[in-house]
């Protein structure tokens, strides 16, 4: 599709950033895991005949466990003590009959690990969210489709202007967008399969040096590709073949987009400096959007957010 023609699969290989999971993503797949390993020792535990007390004892990490998951370790040493009260009623009947001198030591060591579960489990867990918090701020993947995200198409686009400004080069970015209407009504199963087979298409359509992104607006789904040492005439007949071509995928798929729903534009720099720098604004809106905690990072012409609502 591009000036060099179709990519092939080393080239959607660099035009496709990796994938990656989410904090959310790996609290779910924690407690899934977790919760299972527990229920597992504790199923082996009564089949093994092992008193019914300790059974109890090791279903009582569960509610430690998904504690400290959403809590970190504070919510994770209050469940633990409540567990201990927990297990130590349970012991009560056998403490009145026999004395508590014999339990003692089980009680202590019981305790010890519910508290330990508890903090050792919070602290990792908070450890576990920051890191991917941090990783996320970083994030320049686009969960949609594969492909980069606004966060990207920002940063890429300034470094390409800077590059123009210094060596006195060129480059294009061509944007195309279409309705979110028609794929809400497939159905979120169906919207999230198209839209992920057509990140694909798009990576696996350009060339190994430009870069593919997508972003949602909540009312348009809006894919741009930076276009390297390409000039306008390039671009034009580059943006025209993507916006047929994206058209057509999405009526294969069953979406009522055709080919005059789908707005297009090819910009240039150096040349229009103005329209792509109102493509970079509608970039950084989205990414604000995604990431209202860093509104620093959507910088348009030099300025972050803050500076530009101050001005």
């Amino acid at each position: 599709m591009s000036e060099g023609g179709y990519g092939t699969g080393a080239a959607a290989a660099t035009a496709r950033p990796p994938r990656g999971l989410g904090y959310n993503q790996v609290r779910i797949l924690m407690l899934v895991g977790g919760l299972a390993l527990l229920a597992i020792t504790a199923g082996v535990s009564y089949v093994r005949r092992v008193e019914t007390a300790e059974v109890a004892a090791i279903l009582f990490f569960i509610p430690i466990f998904v504690a400290f998951v959403f809590t970190d370790w504070k919510g994770g040493l209050i469940v633990a003590a409540l567990a201990t009260a927990g297990y130590v009623a349970l012991r009560w009947p056998a403490i009145e009959a026999i004395g508590a001198g014999r339990f003692t030591s089980l009680i202590f060591s019981r305790a010890v690990a519910f508290f330990a579960f508890g903090a050792i489990g919070g602290l990792a867990n908070q450890q576990l969210r920051g890191s991917l918090n941090k990783l996320d701020l970083y994030d320049q993947i686009d969960d949609e489709t594969g492909l980069f995200n606004a966060r990207y198409f920002l940063q890429d686009t300034d470094l390409e202007m800077s590059r123009a400004r210094r060596y006195q080069t060129l480059f294009s970015v061509s944007a195309v967008d279409f309705p979110a209407a028609p794929l809400h009504a497939l159905g979120r199963r169906r919207r999230r399969g198209t839209l992920r087979q057509l990140g694909d298409l798009l990576a696996d359509s350009v060339r190994t040096v430009d870069r593919a992104v997508h972003a949602h607006d909540g009312d348009r789904h809006r894919i741009a590709v930076v276009l390297p040492e390409t000039a306008s005439e390039g671009a034009n007949v580059f943006t025209e073949r993507l916006a047929t071509r994206v058209a057509a995928f999405l009526a294969q798929r069953g979406a009522a987009v055709n080919d005059t729903d789908v707005a297009r534009q090819a910009l240039t720099f150096p040349g229009d400096e103005a329209p792509l720098q109102a493509l970079r604004q509608v970039f950084a809106d989205v990414e604000r959007r995604e990431h209202p905690e860093h509104p620093e990072d959507a910088m348009v012409d030099g300025e972050p957010g803050p500076e530009r609502r101050r001005g």
